[in-house]
């Protein structure tokens, strides 16, 4: 019998988990939250209201699912080193134009459109296919790991961000977001990105080719899902969880934009907020690992639905925030729920149709995401500029989350139309 042969202490694949995470990390600057810091200085300079400034948020998000599609079959293709360098360039360069802007319709170019096609080059879609190319066992701990790197770029860049925007001003800190995205992320990426384990004739999750190989001759063969992007819409599987993120997306997008001019509007000072913004990405970073484990059995309904009701809980109690134990302990309570949508979806969808095609699956989905999702900060804010108050809308929103919740739960499984053997 032949020996087999040991498996290598290091795989590979950390390698795309460590550039995915770097990409997180510069993506900070199109988180809603972010954007949040800057509602009241730019309605200071300029006197637009916060539904106008929110807008631009909208075009982000509609921008990233209208080029998704395109960008899911490059990525199946050629791989992820083929598109997150060009993303990275973009968007330094869209950023750095932004610090010149005089006018709305400049702000909504440039930050808008123009950051929004970089970013949608190495943001959330890019990454979680590399990721989800390279583990299947362990891909809701690798994919923790990445989205680390957005908690951690909270914890990082809240409080810089404060300050820098208090000291220099809102432009000098897009100009830092701008740096911050060429340094962390061209050389990572094209050094380290490949676009699947086989194509260095490794396995996912770094198990032994030569026992996968042993393991094929005595039947117990490794097969992988494969569909055509029809092929996976015309399942109830692909609608059902497309539309329960896409109502979470709605809701969660508008309350991220929002928390900061929310907690200023209660009377908590800069140094509060960044605090609470600080402590909610603390919480984050701290159970994102725990998040992670949890998802590798989204197998169970009450596991893909919890972080659904971990926002509405959250929310529940932002709506009572005057009370600071209560804000910080909703804060804590929604951002775990944040942690969890993150990694559970990419969980479900790679569990779901496979790798093989996922980049052209998982880009389908992506637009009813992140379209519904571009609509939520606008709401929220046009809420805010009729009735002088966000809290309106959080109660709307905690019936979203109810929803969202039931629509995944019939989530099932599909049948695959075909299998190919690895």
């Amino acid at each position: 019998m032949k020996k087999a042969k040991k498996t290598p202490r290091y795989y590979y694949g950390w390698n795309i988990v460590l550039a995915s995470f770097l990409a997180h990390l510069a993506y900070a600057e199109q988180y809603s939250s972010t954007l949040g810091l800057f509602m009241r200085p730019l309605q200071n300079e300029f006197s637009w209201s916060r539904s106008q400034i929110a807008v631009v948020q909208t075009i982000s998000r509609v921008l990233e699912a209208l080029v998704a599609p395109f960008i899911g079959p490059i990525i199946d293709r050629f791989g992820t080193r083929s598109v997150i360098p060009v993303g990275a360039i973009i968007a330094g360069i869209s950023l750095i134009a932004t610090t010149f802007i005089n006018e709305l319709w400049q702000f909504y170019l440039l930050r808008g459109v123009a950051a929004a096609i970089g970013f949608s080059l190495m943001g959330f879609l890019v990454t979680s296919i590399a990721i989800n190319n390279w583990f299947v066992k362990k891909r809701g701990r690798a994919l923790a790991i990445v989205n680390t790197g957005s908690t951690l770029s909270n914890v990082i860049l809240m409080p810089v961000s404060v300050y820098v925007i208090s000291q220099s001003g809102w432009r000098s800190m897009f100009f830092v977001f701008a740096i911050i995205t060429w340094v962390v992320v061209l050389i990572p990426s094209i050094t380290w990105m490949r676009r699947r384990p086989e194509d260095m004739g490794l396995h996912p999750d770094g198990e032994d080719p030569q026992n996968a190989l042993e393991s094929a001759e005595t039947n117990l063969e490794i097969r992988e899902p494969v569909w055509t992007r029809i092929e996976a819409m015309k399942t109830s599987a692909f609608w059902l969880i497309s539309m329960s993120f896409a109502v979470a997306s709605f809701a969660f997008q508008g309350i991220n934009i929002s928390m900061a001019p929310y907690m200023q509007d209660l009377s908590y000072s800069d140094a509060i907020v960044a605090s609470a913004l600080f402590f909610r990405a603390i919480v984050m970073t701290i159970g994102l690992p725990i998040m992670g484990l949890i998802a590798e059995k989204a197998q169970y309904a009450l596991v893909r639905l919890l972080p659904f009701a971990l926002q509405g809980t959250g929310s529940l109690f932002l709506l009572f925030g005057e009370n600071p134990i209560i804000l910080f302990v909703g804060l804590a309570i929604y951002g775990l729920g944040v942690t969890g949508i993150g990694v559970t979806q990419e969980v479900i969808w790679a569990n779901y149709f496979g790798r093989y095609s996922l980049g052209r699956v998982r880009s389908a989905g992506f637009v009813a995401t992140f379209g519904a999702g571009a609509t939520g900060p606008i709401f929220m804010n046009l809420v805010y500029d009729f009735l002088g108050s966000y809290k309106p809308a959080l109660m709307l929103f905690l019936l979203f989350f109810f929803v969202a919740s039931i629509l995944i739960i019939f989530a099932h499984p599909p049948k695959p139309p075909k299998y190919i053997t690895v």
